[in-house]
């Protein structure tokens, strides 16, 4: 006999899964577990599902980002004012003639579905229509999961938009990039050409001199100067002023100078007096060797 293995059913009605939710919640409550908030998250997973999707697909179908961002907002505003401040009646109910209410909630598909599931019920006071909140326990704690499923659903909606914000490129941002490539790319070229025309020209600059070490442009000394002056001097060198030291040296050699000039006019004395001339007389005779020989004369 062949046994058949249990299957389930992947499209059970509504009734069924709600009946696995109860027994769920019931096999908590039997638990009963230490941690509260546990036990109250296992009881509000149907009502956060609940309110998630009057969410998605509710009010997210047929809205921009935009629409469902701002709506989700201005329910969230309503919500947290009247956890805040439960018994203050401008937060316990809105009009829907007011501007900002009939853009963001009643023109959206789905808002006003929201904050009836928040507690909220249309009335009409003075002719006026409201939407007023009917603050009883099991209202009141509705509103808190609803608050906080708004909560969720923005964060998740925040996030989405700024990893798209991430991930988006901008043409002219890619544009301005590329031109400041381009831009680094054509200079780095340019220096690379300057520093081979560099070494291309010392390498011909060596070729020209045959290996030698080029002609050194640094200081060179002082030229000589051979015109007649003092000996030792050089172009361009100012004569130093005498000292007392020097003034002393130099009287033992003018001395020595002048006798050098007297010896050479008794040389010349005596060159000259040997010097015949025509007629017979001798260059430079003395006046007494004239009368000497004109008395021999006569």
């Amino acid at each position: 006999m062949q046994l058949e293995e249990p299957t389930t059913d992947q499209h059970a009605p509504e009734s069924a899964r709600n009946a696995i939710a109860e027994a769920i919640a019931r096999r908590a409550l039997s638990a009963a577990p230490e941690d509260e908030d546990e036990r109250r998250f296992v009881l509000e997973r149907d009502t956060r599902q609940e309110f998630r999707r009057l969410i998605d697909p509710g009010i997210a179908r047929g809205s921009s980002p935009a629409t469902l961002e701002a709506t989700l907002k201005m329910l969230s505003t309503i919500a947290d004012n009247l956890l805040r401040e439960p018994d203050n009646e401008k937060y316990q109910r809105f009009k829907p003639t007011n501007s900002l209410i009939k853009k963001n909630l009643v023109e959206v598909k789905g808002a006003i579905e929201y904050a009836v599931a928040l507690g909220f019920r249309a009335e009409v006071i003075h002719f006026q229509p409201y939407y007023s909140f009917m603050a009883t326990p099991a209202n009141l704690n509705r509103l808190r999961i609803g608050a906080a499923v708004l909560h969720e659903s923005l964060d998740r909606i925040i996030q989405k938009a700024e990893q798209e914000k991430l991930n988006r490129v901008d043409p002219k941002a890619v544009q301005k990039e590329i031109a400041q490539k381009v831009k680094m790319a054509y200079e780095d070229d340019r220096k690379e050409k300057k520093r081979r025309d560099e070494m291309e020209k010392q390498a011909r600059s060596t070729r020209v001199t045959g290996g030698t070490r080029p002609i050194s442009t640094s200081k060179r000394p002082p030229i000589a100067d051979y015109r007649p002056g003092p000996p030792g001097r050089t172009i361009g060198e100012k004569t130093p002023e005498p000292t007392e030291g020097d003034e002393a040296n130099e009287a033992p050699e003018q001395e020595q100078e002048d006798g050098d000039e007297d010896e050479d006019d008794e040389y010349d004395e005596a060159v000259m007096s040997r010097m015949p001339l025509k007629g017979g007389y001798v260059l430079g005779r003395r006046e007494d060797e004239k009368e000497t020989e004109a008395n021999q004369a006569t």
